[in-house]
């Protein structure tokens, strides 16, 4: 009998050292460039530049993908954002895993700007359960300044972390 106890707790000791949970699949593996939206004002006597943070309450945005046959960039199905009752001052937007330049058209009122972003992807292997994840380092980003004036990278480094990456000046 005891050899049988000795088995069942030799059994259920293994059994609980292989469960061990992963804290890598744990965290979040969402990959977004985070974007916020600023007005710069110069002052003329100090001439210093001040950011001051924007908000906005109907802009859209859709991302654009390249057809390879034409060579012509038609809308994504999907709308990344369509605000029309709160008030928005940072957007995330996804880069494309699969290219080296990610386009979306946003639409402000009846404004539309295509803002480019090109970019260096590379794989991030996390664990064997987990895969791994695409982290992107941006090289430049434009804009066609319809209604957004310039634009500013803050941080290069796309990944799972909440930073600006980059700054939209009207």
């Amino acid at each position: 009998m005891k050899k049988y106890i000795f088995i069942l707790f030799l059994f259920s000791l293994l059994l609980n050292v292989s469960c061990v949970t992963d804290e890598t699949c744990i965290q979040t593996k969402y990959v977004k460039l985070t974007a916020g939206f600023y007005h710069a004002v110069r002052n003329d006597s100090t001439q210093i530049v001040t950011s001051t943070k924007l908000s906005f309450d109907s802009i859209t945005i859709q991302g654009l993908k390249l057809d390879t046959l034409t060579g012509v960039y038609h809308l994504v199905d999907s709308i990344l954002y369509k605000n029309n009752k709160q008030r928005l001052s940072t957007i995330d937007l996804p880069l494309n895993n699969f290219a080296f330049q990610s386009k979306f058209k946003l639409t402000l009122n009846s404004k539309v700007d295509t803002l480019t972003i090109y970019h260096q992807n590379f794989n991030d292997y996390l664990s064997l359960e987990c895969g791994c994840i695409v982290k992107h380092t941006i090289d430049t980003v434009s804009i066609t300044k319809h209604f957004i004036d310039s634009v500013q990278i803050k941080i290069y480094d796309v990944n799972t972390l909440n930073a600006e990456n980059i700054r939209l000046y009207k």
